[in-house]
């Protein structure tokens, strides 16, 4: 009985990671763009649902056009983000907000605590937006 305790434990923590994971602990929407003299910010509302601080989880984010050619590339900052906290993060680029078509989450560059790639598998995106679709 000794044993089969730990075991069950086990199995029940690897499955609520698991569940965590398939719904996203960290999400990123993209709520609104805005024109802003010949230039366009980007704003994004950043949800942590984990039990765990972020001080940093940098995003390599890739903006194509309307087109499909990529416009922009830049890394962004959505940390630090307390647990169980929303905040908003604003991001400009020199094109104009009418030129983006979509953009891409390319990679997460940086993830405290944690690695980059346990980061990536935990965001969930989304879009305020019809016409601009944002995702990995």
């Amino acid at each position: 009985m000794r044993v089969v305790l730990p075991v069950l434990l086990g199995v029940q923590l690897l499955a609520q990671h698991a569940a965590l994971a398939a719904e996203g602990t960290f999400l990123v929407e993209l709520n609104t763009v805005e024109s802003v003299e010949n230039r366009c910010r980007l704003n994004f509302v950043i949800e942590n649902k984990s039990d765990v601080a972020v001080d940093s989880m940098k995003l390599d984010l890739v903006v194509f056009g309307s087109n499909g050619g990529i416009l922009r590339r830049l890394l962004t900052e959505m940390g630090p983000v307390r647990s169980l906290k929303t905040i908003v993060r604003a991001f400009v680029i020199d094109d104009e907000c009418g030129q983006i078509g979509s953009i891409l989450v390319n990679e997460v560059t940086a993830c405290a605590p944690g690695n980059p790639n346990g980061c990536l598998d935990e965001l969930a995106l989304s879009s305020r937006l019809k016409e601009l679709r944002f995702h990995k």
